[in-house]
């Protein structure tokens, strides 16, 4: 997947059919002040999306969803977005550039998700 080639109007659709679901990766981002105290996160806005195989594509496919869904509110997750409130997010952008490089450089989440 090249640099911002997350689906930012609709999903691609469910998994395919007969497609590994053991090879999605869920990827949360927080965004905000760092090397502060907690008092400080006020600004900390978390995105999500879903990578993983869809149907009709041959390579796996990103979607934004509800992000921190894996974690209790706090102030280190700021707010979670969820899909349309990312969608309409100013730093949007930002996280499918960070995603994008998660994907393209941890070979962890490479290998998980490409197979390679």
């Amino acid at each position: 997947m090249g640099r911002g080639e997350g689906f930012d109007e609709e999903p691609p659709g469910p998994p395919a059919p007969g497609k590994d679901r053991d090879h999605d990766a869920w990827i949360d981002v927080i965004l905000g002040t760092w090397g502060a105290g907690d008092d400080q996160w006020d600004d900390h806005v978390s995105f999500a999306c879903r990578v993983g195989p869809v149907a009709g594509q041959d390579e796996p496919a990103a979607t934004l969803v509800t992000a921190g869904l894996a974690h209790p509110d706090s102030p280190l997750f700021g707010r979670k977005l969820d899909r349309e409130a990312a969608l309409q997010h100013s730093r949007l952008a930002e996280f499918w550039q960070i995603s994008d490089f998660v994907l393209e450089h941890d070979p962890l989440v490479r290998g998980h998700v490409y197979g390679r």
